[in-house]
């Protein structure tokens, strides 16, 4: 994958798939880095190397953005970063990007499934979230989103002092940034704190819609530390904060980083996500059969 961002090549495109999957990174993150495990002089890029065999009918992709600490948590005024480079900015390209490609390729109403790790979960829980206004073709992909998969995001509900210690702790370990530097944590997390509470009233919304199909939803934390420099840096999404409303959240064993890298199918973080992503595209067909026969009745 020549390019970094946007979706580039698709990993996987058979012939009949009938689903798209979407991947996309965190902080810090890379649209193949952070889905690959490397060691013995070996290496697995999973959604491409693995996934096909549990989700045969899936187009499967990976999103790509510049995921800078001060994207999520952005200065505002003419001395730093305009406001424009945000969050904001990473969700619109995501969905454009994902538009592009379903209109191009004529698959604009094939249902999509989303793999997110990390602040990537908030990329995208804000594009499925906001208000799309007259882009018809964004509120159509919302519609057609069945599911999502969050990987170590954090949701720290309403309390701004909750998202300001969740930064210091991704500062720890991915920013070089001195913690003294960087002031006003609890203004500059607002913006994901207003995403946390936009997403789960959607996520109610489409629970309680007569004609949207709910979103299913699951949620992995880590269970090991991060160190850095031989540092002890601790977890850096915990499980309280890894977890939704409604949602019983499930464990991997690794840090903050490797949770979402897998040596083979043997291993059990791989096994949980891919059975329960296989699981969401079998209910997805049994509702086509059941919806097809009953038509006929």
């Amino acid at each position: 994958m020549a390019e970094q961002y946007g979706l580039g090549d698709p990993l996987f495109d058979p012939a009949e798939a009938k689903i798209d999957i979407v991947f996309i990174h965190g902080l810090g993150g890379d649209r193949a880095r952070t889905w690959t495990w490397e060691g013995d002089g070996r290496k697995h890029f999973w959604p491409k190397d693995l996934l096909p065999q549990a989700c045969p009918t899936a187009r499967i992709l990976s999103f790509g953005y510049n995921a800078e600490f001060a994207h999520f948590f952005p200065f505002y005024g003419l001395k730093f970063m305009p406001e424009q480079l945000t969050i904001n900015d990473h969700s619109t390209a995501l969905f454009q990007s994902l538009v592009g490609l379903r209109e191009k390729t004529k698959t604009a109403d094939r249902p999509v499934i989303f793999v997110c790790h990390s602040l990537g979960g908030l990329v995208c829980a804000n594009a499925l979230s906001r208000h799309h206004g007259t882009d018809l073709a964004s509120a159509s992909l919302v519609e057609k989103t069945i599911g999502v998969v969050f990987l170590g995001t954090p949701f720290e509900g309403s309390s701004k002092a909750k998202w300001a210690g969740r930064a210091l702790k991704v500062l720890d370990w991915a920013s070089t940034t001195h913690k003294e530097d960087v002031k006003d944590l609890e203004e500059r997390s607002a913006k994901l704190m207003n995403i946390n509470d936009a997403f789960q009233k959607f996520l109610k919304a489409r629970d309680r819609s007569e004609t949207g199909q709910f979103v299913e939803v699951a949620c992995f934390f880590e269970q090991y530390a991060m160190y850095k420099a031989g540092k002890k840096i601790g977890i850096i999404v915990p499980k309280e904060s890894a977890c939704l409303p409604g949602v019983d959240p499930q464990s991997i064993q690794a840090n903050h980083v490797d949770m979402c890298k897998f040596e083979d199918e043997d291993r059990e973080g791989y096994k949980n996500i891919s059975q329960r992503l296989s699981q969401w595209v079998s209910d997805l067909d049994r509702r086509r059969v059941d919806s097809a026969t009953k038509s006929q009745v």
